[in-house]
């Protein structure tokens, strides 16, 4: 039962990638391995995000990174009291 969902899981977390890919018109059928790589990656950090855990989906996009361009401080475009309110 156990790898059944596992399963159910990647598949829907491919297909979610593929999904993401093709509306940027990317063709993941022709595409290198990395790409591909790169686009179910953000596809399981779409995942991540929907079940509510950013810090982990914010895991899966620095992994899936390439090494050269990885940084010290992930998602350091916006400080960190963009997402606080103030009245």
């Amino acid at each position: 039962m156990r790898t059944e969902l596992q399963l159910t899981l990647g598949d829907a977390v491919q297909r979610t990638g593929h999904d993401l890919a093709s509306m940027s018109g990317v063709d993941l059928r022709s595409a290198g391995p990395a790409t591909v790589r790169a686009w179910e990656a953000r596809g399981l950090a779409l995942h991540h995000l929907a079940a509510g855990n950013m810090a982990e989906a914010l895991k899966v996009m620095e992994a899936a990174r390439p090494a050269g361009r990885r940084s010290p401080t992930p998602a350091t475009n916006q400080p960190r009291t963009a997402a606080k309110e103030t009245r």
